[in-house]
Formats: C-alpha cells, structure tokens, sequence
C-alpha cells in the first residue's frame, strides 16, 4: 500500500471487536481530519482538546505561523469535502517574491512553470474551525474542549485530566501535538522513544496592517521574503487585507533584541524597506513572544491496537517547507487506509502505517531544514539562481522525468522519501551540466525514471489560483 491508496467511498462495516470508546486526544488539524475519517467509517469518536473552541474565544496570537496549503493537504480536503469552504479563506501564492536591500523592486521567483502550480496561504484558525463543523455534522464526533489531559494511564485505560477527573479508553488516537501526553504515557509503556532536536533560531510572529481601505499593502499573490543570510522575515496574506509576518533568526539576534531602541535599530538596518509598513512595529516585537523551533524524532508510532500518534505528535518538523499541516492531512489519509486494508486488526494497521510512513516523515524533517537555508539566503546566491533556472528549463523539457525538488513537495503526491532520492539524482545531473556544458544533459535526464502519477483526487483546479 502507498500513500496514494484511496479511502475508498462511502463507509466501511466498523469493527464490533474494536474497543470503545474510541477517544482522539487533540482536535487541530490532524485530530479534527482523523474524526471525520472515522465518523465516516461509523465509529463513534470523542475528542478531547485542551484549548477552548477556537470558534467561539480567541485563541492568543503570536505562536500560530501562517499555514501554506499545498497538493498533499488538498487531496484530503477534497476527500473530507470541505474544499469548497475552504477555497473561500485562501490566498493563492505564485511564488517567492525577494526583497533586497537597497532595491526598491522585489523580484518575484515563480513556484513552477504551469498555471496551477501555486500554494496557498490560509489561517491555521479558520481551517481548523472547518474541520471541526465538518466532525460535527457527522452525527458522530462529540468535542470536549478545555479539556487539559495530563497523562495517558495503559495500566488502567484511563484518560486522567488536570482537575483529576478520569475517563476510559478503548483506543486513543495521539492528535496532541509535539508535546503529546499520549506519546508520554506509550513511552512508559516502552512502545516509544523520542528526542527534539532545538534548533538554534526561534521565530517571532508580527503583523504588517492592511492599507485605511482594507486592502493590502504589498503583493497578496506571494510569499514575501526579506532574505537577511542568517536570518529571515516571510509574510503571507490574509483575507482581511494584513499580512502574517514571521521573523526567524538565531537566538543569539533575539537574545540582542531586547530594548525598543535596539528592536528599532536591528529592523532599520536590516529589513528597511519592511518597517515603513508598520507603525506599530516595535511595540508588536516587545509584546509578542518568542517561539523555539525543533524537529521531533520519534520511534515507535503504535502500542499494540491501543494507541497510535499522528500528525506532530508523530512527526513535529520546522516550518520551512510548508508542509507540517500537509504532512498531518497525509500521514491520517494514510492510518484511514490502513485501517480499511485491516479493518478486523488495528494493531496489523497501526504497524503498517507507521512502518511506511516514517520513511516519509524522516526525509521531510530534512527537507524542511535544508529550505531554511535556501529561504533566507539561497534565493539571492548565484550559484542556487542558476541551477533553478535549468531544473526550470529541464522540467519544461522532461515534465515525464524531472521535477524540481519543491515542486515535487508541494505539488506532488509522491512519498517524500522518492522526492528526496529523486531530488539528490537531479542534483548530481545539474551540477555536472554547470560544471561541464559539453555534457549531454538531456540524455541523462531522461534516463531517470518516471515520475509517479498524481493522487486522482488530486484536482489543479481545486482551489482558485487568481
């Protein structure tokens, strides 16, 4: 089985040997996805989640990054049908727009060469809050939020919360994040090991306002990127005319950043052009906080039929490639299809999908950091300009053979193992086409195989892309 094994339609017969009840501990994307899965299958499903209904109470801004929806988070949109709802609270994005210091036109660097070879920007809130109206109105999913479980009992089955009440499992689902109780207590169990990797750069969210008029102050249709060398600020658009701004730099820059007259000095210097667009904009950096970025390692996904992680729980990665959100939407597209190629033996589904998908989750991990030095000073780097511009060329070419490595990301379904191999091939190609221009470079392009076909619920035209 492969990731793009379809849930097939409509339900399938649940399991009577399954044991209830069936909790998911978590209601963000992964979890409220897996719920509808589920509830779709005719399982009755609670899920319990630590925050508040995001629908009804503002959840505290500063921490959330901007999500960038691409073809791996699609599909399972499409396959939940949702996408509908969702194309109305998105942005879409052509490419990387670069903004150099001293010069007063930013460069745009399209995605890809086709039309539809876009992302998206769309708020983490506003997809989550469709996601759990979509669980709701199945009929079969029951959330309980500020609901804060503080450990994951095997010994007993039970959930125990912070107020020490206590409820039963049958089987949990570990939706809760990177700092996941239920990857805590399979740990005790010895089911699991893990470890984070901190990265030695934290990041700070920022808003750039929306002109007197509502509408944008700079280009809504790109990701917007201030390359600095050892540091970054991106910014992508909301429907409301701001923009979500992110500085990533190194702790030992923020560590400096700790007086309004310094935060004012570092953005003069270095992002100028950027700071005459927010007024407001050392009083936002002193006020809002500071977040760590890490990339989590975790062996052992599954306890027996009993519990098994998704999305960041499973498989926390730095935001550099976009793909967190899409890798959770694909990781429960994938635990959906296992759980119907062994609908009578969980324990054989939950092993199956975590022995295919891990593969994937590891070469992601990777990917995502090797982008952070592309973003924030590969786009302006010759050397990196140059072989963009022949995978470019060798695409258009050889579009059944070649795809550039971020379009195989984020416009492919291909398992991100097969990107990255397939990427590091590519890579040796162009390098020797740079190095020696008498090379036949299009003989070896097409010695490489095939690339796979799309996901058939993969739709280009999906989402609007104007």
């Amino acid at each position: 089985m492969s990731g793009q094994d379809q849930i097939a339609p409509g339900p399938i017969v649940p399991n009577p040997i399954v044991p209830n009840p069936i909790v998911i501990v978590g209601a963000g994307q992964a979890g409220a996805m897996l719920s509808i899965c589920l509830a779709r299958h005719g399982y009755d499903v609670t899920m319990y989640e630590s925050r508040p209904d995001l629908r009804r109470v503002d959840i505290d801004a500063g921490r959330s990054i901007n999500l960038a929806l691409a073809t791996r988070g699609i599909v399972p949109l499409i396959d939940a049908g949702v996408i509908e709802k969702v194309d109305a609270i998105t942005i879409p994005m052509r490419g990387r727009m670069i903004h150099v210091d001293g010069d007063p036109t930013p460069d745009l660097q399209p995605y890809g060469s086709q039309p539809h070879e876009v992302i998206h920007s769309v708020s983490r809130t506003d997809l989550n809050a469709i996601l759990l109206d979509a669980a709701e109105a199945t009929g079969r999913v029951s959330i309980e939020f500020d609901a804060q479980i503080t450990s994951v009992d095997f010994d007993t089955s039970m959930l125990v919360f912070d107020n020490g009440r206590t409820e039963p499992f049958g089987v949990v689902f570990g939706a809760d994040g990177a700092g996941s109780r239920v990857r805590k207590g399979m740990r005790a169990q010895g089911a699991c090991t893990y470890e984070t990797i901190w990265l030695d750069h934290d990041y700070k969210e920022l808003t750039l306002p929306a002109n007197a008029d509502g509408t944008h102050q700079i280009d809504p249709n790109a990701l917007h990127i201030w390359p600095g060398g050892e540091f970054m600020l991106i910014a992508l658009a909301n429907p409301e005319g701001d923009f979500t701004v992110t500085l990533f730099a190194p702790k030992t820059t923020f560590a400096e950043l700790t007086t309004p007259e310094a935060v004012a000095g570092f953005f003069t210097t270095e992002f100028a052009d950027f700071t005459t667009l927010v007024p407001d904009l050392v009083e936002q950096f002193m006020e809002n906080p500071t977040g760590p970025l890490g990339t989590l390692h975790v062996d052992g996904w599954h306890l027996d039929d009993r519990a098994v992680l998704v999305g960041d729980s499973a498989h926390a990665i730095v935001p550099f490639h976009g793909q967190g959100m899409n890798a959770a939407f694909e990781s429960v597209r994938l635990l959906d299809a296992h759980l119907k190629a062994s609908p009578d033996d969980w324990a054989v589904a939950f092993a199956n999908y975590a022995a295919e998908r891990k593969p994937d989750t590891d070469a992601i991990a990777a990917m995502a950091l090797e982008n952070y030095v592309e973003m924030r000073s590969g786009v302006v780097d010759p050397n990196y300009l140059a072989k963009r511009e022949m995978a470019l060329d060798l695409e258009q070419r050889h579009p059944a053979h070649l795809s550039p490595r971020y379009n195989m990301v984020m416009f492919s379904t291909m398992p991100y193992a097969e990107a990255q191999r397939r990427a590091g091939a590519q890579a040796d190609i162009i390098a020797s086409a740079i190095a020696d221009p008498s090379l036949d470079v299009n003989a070896l392009v097409a010695e490489l195989p095939a690339l796979p076909p799309l996901d058939p619920l993969a739709d280009p035209n999906a989402l609007s892309i104007s």
